[in-house]
């Protein structure tokens, strides 16, 4: 477990809810360079899957707040182009 402190950024990072490309970007490492260790490394694999899993509910909530009907009911698609109807039991 001797890695080098840009990997153990995108650990922290990942923990943190980020995602790996979010993780690799802030730790300056590329993307690919990240996945391209873990697939040398079962030791790295491990412990980004572990760091994924502790992170997992900070990202779907990230995600969530992204989300472009939060607050709103989703389009029905029924005649009004696409766009939530709101009548709240009026006619």
């Amino acid at each position: 477990m001797n890695w080098d402190w840009r990997y153990l950024g995108v650990l922290w990072r990942l923990e943190e809810g980020c995602t790996l490309q979010e993780a690799a970007e802030r730790s300056g490492v590329s993307r690919q360079a990240v996945w391209k260790y873990v697939q040398r490394s079962l030791e790295f694999r491990q412990a980004v899957n572990l760091a994924r899993e502790a992170g997992k509910a900070e990202r779907m909530f990230r995600l969530w707040l992204r989300h472009p009907f939060r607050g709103k009911r989703p389009p029905t698609g029924k005649g009004h182009g696409g766009k939530p109807r709101f009548s709240y039991g009026r006619r």
